[in-house]
């Protein structure tokens, strides 16, 4: 497999975002102590796969992709940008500083029929059983379910799950519970798993109340303690089913309204359910247990690509929570939960974002 060699042109400082403790200057009016003293990250990419990252939505640190190859998925893992430039390839960058930044083959059996940002689940610190805790990567396999406790950079640093639950059965989607436990989600055959900790192996879970493998395409996402599974390309059985028992069981919510061309959804906080479509704009799930359509500050029929939430907090112990939307007119912006967008002035000449994490 060949490796990508990117040019890294900043705006700030390279990779600040991941791995930034410091104190940045911004202007939030919030009592004269606009410093932020927890910054987040965000990247971004558009359709030719240039990569953007930020830690305050203001200022941009770009990596120009001289190949000109769109990305298909987008993650990190310590402080290492994650690239997934075909169905079945992970590449991680090298940690280089400077001008260029290498990326390299780090897996090469990622299960194609996986999609969004959730084939990959970054856990930090989760593997304490040494006198250092590692992080731990979790890639959805064509063989199961892998995972790299060294930050995915080599490709033997992989490792495919053994226990026997995965047998000939691949998975596509990855959450974490507020509980610290882990769900596991195959697509292509609706079963579900969960591991309650590190020792603890991987168990199959019923998943019952799903609807039929082979139906549109699903995803899971989770809020606070409970597991959602979204479906995706099904004009008829269109919305979101709820596990509130790990997976045992499904229930479907409430769908009136929704428009059957889903495209993302994420849980915010864990305080709102947010859907985004191909065409008719972004969806709140209500306290009063409905869909209602949320789109103000967004073009008519604007495309969702995907979406993320990130937080961040000041020197006055004040917090900030944005939601972001990556759409084919750019970057949008929530700062109410979703209940609002404004564009982002982000650099991209490119208008059209596919990727956001």
């Amino acid at each position: 497999m060949r490796r990508f060699n990117i040019a890294y042109t900043i705006g700030g400082v390279a990779l600040a975002a991941l791995s930034l403790s410091g104190c940045i200057s911004r202007d939030e009016n919030l009592d004269n102590l606009n410093v932020i003293t927890k910054p987040y990250s965000l990247m971004f990419a558009d359709i030719h796969g240039t990569i953007y990252s930020t830690y305050d939505g203001q200022r941009f640190d770009v990596i120009p992709n001289a190949q000109g190859v769109p990305m298909m998925g987008l993650g990190s893992t310590g402080n290492h940008i994650l690239l997934r430039p075909n169905p079945f390839a992970l590449f991680v960058d090298d940690g280089g500083q400077g001008i260029n930044r290498n990326f390299n083959p780090a897996y090469d059996k990622v299960n194609p029929s996986s999609f969004g940002p959730s084939f990959v689940l970054n856990l930090p610190g989760y593997n304490d059983t040494g006198a250092k805790a590692k992080d731990r990567l979790y890639v959805a396999s064509s063989e199961g379910l892998a995972y790299s406790d060294s930050n995915a950079q080599t490709k033997t640093s992989f490792f495919q799950v053994s226990d026997t639950s995965f047998a000939g059965v691949g998975t596509t989607s990855l959450t974490q519970l507020d509980d610290k436990r882990l769900i596991a989600f195959d697509d292509v055959t609706r079963r579900v798993w969960i591991k309650n900790d590190l020792k603890s192996p991987w168990l199959s879970q019923a998943g019952a109340g799903l609807p039929g493998a082979g139906s549109g395409r699903m995803f899971i996402i989770s809020q606070k303690n409970e597991i959602y599974a979204v479906m995706t390309e099904n004009p008829t059985d269109i919305g979101v089913w709820r596990s509130t028992d790990q997976g045992h069981n499904f229930a479907k919510l409430p769908s009136d309204g929704l428009t059957p061309d889903i495209s993302c959804a994420i849980s915010a906080f864990d305080k709102v359910l947010i859907i985004g479509t191909a065409a008719n704009g972004i969806w709140r799930f209500s306290g009063q247990g409905r869909w209602e359509q949320s789109s103000i500050g967004l073009k008519t029929g604007i495309r969702i690509y995907g979406l993320a939430a990130k937080s961040n907090k000041f020197k006055n112990e004040k917090s900030g929570e944005y939601i972001y939307a990556a759409t084919n007119d750019g970057v949008y912006r929530s700062d109410n939960l979703g209940q609002n967008w404004v564009r982002v002035e982000a650099p991209p000449t490119e208008k059209e974002i596919n990727l956001i994490y």
